[in-house]
């Protein structure tokens, strides 16, 4: 049967978002606040502009809340709860004042901002080293926005992209630094660079190990590394004449059913010196969707493996070089672009696309470092679980006797789960540190 309901309306101000009272919260707590009002962001042209920090935090609420695009943003200014949750004197900001803040960024001032920035992440985390994963990804774009060109584009050959670049630290599950580059670059264009900022973000000393996959399988990459004194393991490229060294290994050890590994000294063409690679085979039959190339196809007795291959400087057995490996970066990857629109607000200016792409990647990290100070989970819970548990609660405000409270509609189940989060965010101090989980540690 049909419900018959009467339609009214009020002028009350109410939220979907309630929740996010805890982000906020740990925001200001955490000294994130402080630091981002310390950046020398670009000021409004006029006393009546907004403040650049209420315009930030207005662009990453909208990151975490959904939005896509500037316009997404822009909705958010009728959310009344959500402007006083942040203490905004002119409200949320406007689509149109969103994209001409974002105008006044360029590469240098990217830089300038994101390297201060980003060093303040691993201030707050107790750990002794980190994994660094490099990895590049293809934005595919449907117009001619500055720096769009043609390149690799597996997913839709011949349209115009972009190619960022992004260094991930494994363990805490954030970013270290993001590139946005043009379409036209392959992975290791601007490698040297790159790596060079991010030894200014992170110090040598706290990285343990890098890996990347096989685009960053050059001499220049391996030079780099190796100048650098990092330890790393790189997929391998199946050139012509590793190939054939793989064809003569006969030192197979089996790992598991269906799988065996090797290591080889080799020298391939351009290398100055040999260097260990750690090959894994896999039962065709037993393993069909677990990656790896074929090889050796005139061959019966080889013709039935998947093969892959792993340079490394780690003096670890073989095995462990392969199980380290495999545990890199891409679900994060994933994320960003599902849950945190990584691949949206592209705007006219190269600059000011790739502001909003690093800004992005902070409403990452701090939902990253919101997880580890706050949620007491057995697996690393998403951006969407997250919303749903903590911050998708309908509430409103309340004025009495001077002071505004926030209504929270939670029932009394969840109640004690909220009260341990805002006594958890009331004992944060900015120079609280936090101890990763271990859970979290190789999921």
């Amino acid at each position: 049967m049909d419900a018959d309901f009467d339609i009214r309306y009020t002028d009350r101000p109410i939220t979907p978002f309630g929740g996010l009272t805890t982000v906020t919260n740990f925001y200001q707590n955490s000294g994130l606040q402080d630091v981002i009002s310390s950046l020398p962001l670009p000021q409004p042209g006029s006393n009546r502009g907004y403040d650049p920090v209420d315009i930030i935090e207005g662009f990453l609420v909208s990151v975490i809340l959904g939005a896509r695009r500037l316009a997404h943003a822009g909705l958010l200014r009728h959310d009344k709860v959500v402007s006083e949750m942040f203490g905004w004197s002119k409200g949320m900001a406007s689509e149109s004042t969103f994209s001409r803040f974002f105008k006044k960024f360029d590469v240098d001032l990217n830089d300038e901002l994101f390297i201060e920035l980003n060093r303040w992440w691993f201030t707050k985390l107790k750990v002794k080293h980190h994994t660094v994963d490099i990895d590049s990804i293809v934005i595919t774009r449907y117009g001619n926005q500055d720096g769009v060109e043609v390149g690799y584009n597996p997913r839709k050959p011949g349209r115009g992209s972009h190619h960022p670049l992004i260094a991930f630290a494994a363990e805490a599950r954030m970013v270290i630094q993001s590139w946005m580059r043009t379409g036209d670059s392959v992975c290791s264009t601007n490698i040297k660079d790159f790596i060079a900022v991010l030894l200014k973000t992170l110090d040598k000393s706290s990285i343990g190990l890098v890996r990347a996959d096989s685009g960053f399988f050059s001499e220049t990459t391996l030079g780099i590394l190796e100048g650098n004194k990092l330890k790393y393991i790189v997929a391998a490229k199946m050139y012509a004449n590793l190939v054939q060294e793989i064809f003569e290994a006969d030192n197979w050890i089996p790992y598991s059913d269906g799988i065996d590994i090797c290591s080889i000294e080799c020298k391939l063409k351009g290398w100055d010196h040999a260097r260990r690679i750690v090959v894994v085979r896999k039962s065709k039959s037993e393993h069909p969707n677990n990656g790896g190339k074929s090889l050796f196809e005139e061959y019966d007795e080889f013709s039935t493996y998947l093969y892959s291959a792993f340079l490394t400087d780690l003096e670890l057995v073989d095995r462990l070089i392969w199980d380290l490996y495999r545990h890199r970066a891409e679900t994060q990857i994933r994320e960003l672009k599902e849950s945190y629109g990584l691949e949206g607000f592209c705007r006219e200016n190269f600059g000011a696309t790739e502001a909003a792409f690093r800004w992005v990647c902070v409403a990452y990290n701090l939902m990253s470092l919101y997880k580890i100070a706050l949620i007491n989970s057995k697996h690393d819970p998403t951006l969407a679980t997250l919303k749903f548990h903590c911050i998708a609660i309908v509430s409103y405000l309340v004025r009495l006797s001077r002071k505004t409270t926030l209504v929270m509609s939670v029932n009394n189940r969840r109640r004690a789960f909220f009260d341990g989060l805002f006594q958890k965010i009331e004992n944060i101090k900015p120079q609280s540190k936090f101890l990763l989980k271990k859970k979290f540690l190789m999921n």
